[in-house]
């Protein structure tokens, strides 16, 4: 079960159009301006959930490895800032943790923006082995969902948390996304660290 949650933008307006007062209010919004913004960006943990894990996504990397083993029912809530170029040097091919406004049958989740921020709870790890050649393949069981932005979680199953880019062609990659790991209180996420 995935649940967004929408937090104001420090962009928004102060007044509406046609509002007095505008230019005092004007003033005041371009000098606090960087205030704002940075603040937006370095919240604290939201109500009830502490920092458990920051960790770095790397573009070109098809999954990474967050160390954390999460359980049924479980929540955690995501805040992802950076870029990932999806095709290095090329300056269109650039994204935020929300991806870009395209979608493909090659990436891991379609019905969502290429490039986004997503993650997988890999279950389990099944290896099997081919009697002709001795030739062993693995094939990972697990959840995959998106993250984006921002984001909160409740387990639908047990696993290991990886991260990863909504791509399947992560070779050419570059850049990474800086994601910070909140855990609902109640559940003791100091264990996990």
């Amino acid at each position: 079960m995935m649940k967004k949650t929408l937090t104001r933008s420090p962009h928004t307006p102060l007044l509406k159009r046609g509002e007095k007062g505008g230019f005092f209010v004007l003033l005041v919004a371009l000098a606090l301006g960087p205030i704002f913004a940075h603040s937006f960006y370095q919240q604290e943990a939201p109500p009830d959930f502490e920092l458990v894990k920051e960790i770095l996504v790397v573009g070109s990397t098809a999954w990474t490895d967050t160390g954390l083993d999460v359980q049924k029912g479980q929540e955690y809530y995501f805040r992802a800032t950076g870029t990932v170029s999806l095709q290095k040097d090329n300056p269109v091919a650039s994204c935020g943790p929300e991806g870009l406004n395209l979608r493909t049958m090659q990436q891991p989740l379609s019905d969502h923006n290429l490039g986004a921020l997503i993650g997988k709870v890999r279950e389990k790890v099944e290896v099997s082995e081919d009697k002709q050649t001795g030739e062993k393949t693995s094939r990972e069981i697990g959840e995959v969902f998106f993250i984006g932005k921002e984001n909160g979680i409740l387990w639908p199953s047990a696993g290991r948390l990886l991260l990863g880019v909504n791509e399947n062609v992560s070779g050419d990659n570059a850049g990474g996304f800086e994601v910070r790991i909140y855990a609902r209180k109640s559940m003791n996420p100091k264990k996990f660290r």
